[in-house]
C-alpha cells in the first residue's frame, strides 16, 4: 500500500455502462467503459454499488440543470469512487466525441486525448471529501481484468440505460418527440418516469420527467384517441413555466418511420442510426408547432 500511495492515483472519466456480445453478468456487476488521463480506454467489470453512486450523482446534476462529467477517483489499483464535476460546452462537445470513438474503435485520436486530463483535474479539489464519505476503512475489492478487445461494444439493454451515461449533451433541443414510455424503476408512483425521445436535433435519448407530466400526457392522449383512430405522437414543449405536452397528428408513413426508430433501439439499445427523411419531417412539424404556440 505505501508503494501505491507514493504514486499519483490514476483517476478516470466514466463514459457509460456497456456489455460484450452475448455477455451475461451477475446482478451485482456492471461493465463500465472509461478512459484515463492519458486517453487510454478500458472496459472492466465494476460493482453495481459503484455504478449506483455514479448514477445518484448524475441525477443530482441533472436536477440542477448542469452539464457534467462522471469521474472515478482511484482508491486502489482498479477500484474507484465516483463523483461528478460540472463542465462547460467545450468539454461536453469533447465527451460526445470521446464516447463515440471509445465505442466504435476502443481508442481515442490524439486531438481528443488532450481534453481528458483537464476534465479529470476538476475532481482534485473535492477529492479528500469524496473519498472520506464513501471509502470505508480496511475495505478492499480485488482489481478487475480489463478486456483487450473494445471494438463495437453495444449499449446495455433498456432497463439499464440512463440519460446521464449514454449521452453527454448540455441540453436536449426542444420540442421532444416522445417515442415510447419505458418501464418505471420500481413501483413508487412519485419517482421520475423514463421516456424514449427524439429531440429536435435528431438525437435519440432516454430522459426522466416528472410523473405529473406523464399523467398529463396520458390524459391528453386518451382525449386525442376518442372519436377517431388517427395516429398521433406526443411532443414535449419547453416554456418559461416549465414543460408541457401537446400532440402531433401523423401520417401512416410518419408513424412507420418513428416505429422503425423505436424498434431499432429496442433491438440494439443504441441510437447510432441515421434517421430517415420522413422522420426528419416529423421533427420539422414539431418545431413548427412549437414556434406558433410560442407566438
Amino acid at each position: 500500500m505505501p508503494i501505491f500511495r507514493s504514486k499519483k492515483p490514476n483517476d478516470v472519466v466514466f463514459l457509460m455502462p456497456v456489455r460484450l456480445a452475448d455477455e451475461k453478468l451477475s446482478r451485482g456487476k456492471v461493465r463500465m467503459l472509461y478512459c484515463d488521463a492519458a486517453g487510454k480506454v478500458y472496459a472492466p467489470i465494476i460493482n453495481r454499488s459503484t455504478y449506483e453512486i455514479a448514477m445518484a450523482g448524475a441525477e443530482q446534476m441533472e436536477l440542477n440543470h448542469k452539464s457534467f462529467a462522471t469521474l472515478g477517483l482511484e482508491i486502489s489499483p482498479g477500484n474507484y469512487v465516483p463523483t461528478t464535476v460540472e463542465i462547460g460546452p467545450t468539454e461536453v462537445w469533447a465527451l460526445e466525441h470521446i464516447l463515440e470513438h471509445a465505442m466504435k474503435k476502443g481508442k481515442l485520436p490524439d486531438i481528443l486525448k488532450r481534453y481528458v486530463k483537464p476534465i479529470i483535474k476538476r475532481g482534485e479539489a473535492n477529492r479528500e471529501s469524496v473519498l472520506s464519505e464513501h471509502v470505508k476503512p480496511k475495505s478492499r475489492t480485488p482489481s478487475v481484468e480489463t478486456p483487450k478487445v473494445l471494438n463495437r461494444l453495444p449499449y446495455y439493454p433498456e432497463k439499464d440505460i440512463e440519460l446521464s451515461m449514454p449521452m453527454y449533451k448540455a441540453e436536449h433541443k426542444y420540442p421532444l418527440v416522445v417515442l415510447k414510455r419505458l418501464t418505471p424503476d420500481g413501483k413508487n408512483p412519485r419517482r421520475p418516469q423514463k421516456l424514449l425521445i427524439l429531440d429536435s436535433d435528431g438525437d435519440l435519448a432516454v430522459i426522466k420527467v416528472s410523473p405529473e407530466l406523464v399523467n398529463s400526457m396520458d390524459k391528453k392522449y386518451a382525449k386525442q384517441k376518442t372519436g377517431d383512430d388517427r395516429n398521433v405522437c406526443p411532443i414535449i414543449l419547453k416554456n418559461p413555466k416549465g414543460m408541457s405536452v401537446d400532440f402531433l397528428p401523423l401520417t401512416q408513413p410518419q408513424k412507420k418511420a418513428l416505429d422503425t426508430i423505436t424498434r431499432y433501439y429496442e433491438k440494439t439499445g443504441t441510437e447510432k442510426q441515421p434517421i430517415s427523411a420522413v422522420a426528419k419531417k416529423v421533427l420539422l412539424r414539431a418545431k413548427g408547432k412549437a414556434y406558433f404556440q410560442a407566438q
